[in-house]
């Protein structure tokens, strides 16, 4: 019942966050203004919390609908499991900063997110499937519309000629 909670508490920040980004000032000579970056971050709180509630609805349901077996521990600690919750995104973090000058946003990005689901037990072709498409997705997004420069590393030549 708390990721309800926390899920409608995360809609409701990103409502707050999308009304305040409007009263922004606009500048005519842009197509976008201040307004545009916190307004995507307001969607994007809007969506997770969405999602968040409705999972866990969606997992309460479920669980009141399944039968109770007879041996209820579970084969990993709860404890481990939010162990490794915890240390897994700093790590990536870490492998992010440390990798990408050599190996380049792009391809530094898919193997965090392949690992990543790989550990959340996804199907391997749904993970490198999925890596690939949002890391090329982010990509873009920030080198040309936000233009944000990221490293292309070294390992393909400094640039990457079949995108750009």
């Amino acid at each position: 019942m708390r990721d309800v909670f926390t899920g409608i508490g995360f809609m409701m920040a990103g409502i707050v966050t999308i009304i305040t980004a409007q009263q922004f000032p606009t500048l005519p000579s842009l197509q976008y203004g201040p307004s545009l970056f916190p307004s995507l971050v307001g969607v994007g709180f809007c969506l997770g919390g969405a999602v968040l509630t409705l999972n866990a609805l969606w997992q309460r349901r479920k669980a009141t609908a399944q039968v109770v077996q007879d041996d209820p521990t579970p084969a990993t600690s709860p404890s481990e499991k939010m162990g490794w919750a915890m240390v897994l995104p700093p790590i990536a973090i870490v492998f992010y900063i440390l990798a990408s000058d050599y190996l380049g946003a792009m391809l530094t990005l898919t193997v965090i997110m392949f690992l990543l689901m790989l550990l959340r037990k996804t199907k391997t072709y749904v993970a490198l499937i999925t890596s690939v498409v949002m890391s090329f997705a982010i990509y873009f997004i920030f080198s040309h519309y936000l233009l944000i420069p990221l490293p292309q590393g070294v390992l393909l030549g400094g640039s990457l000629p079949w995108i750009f």
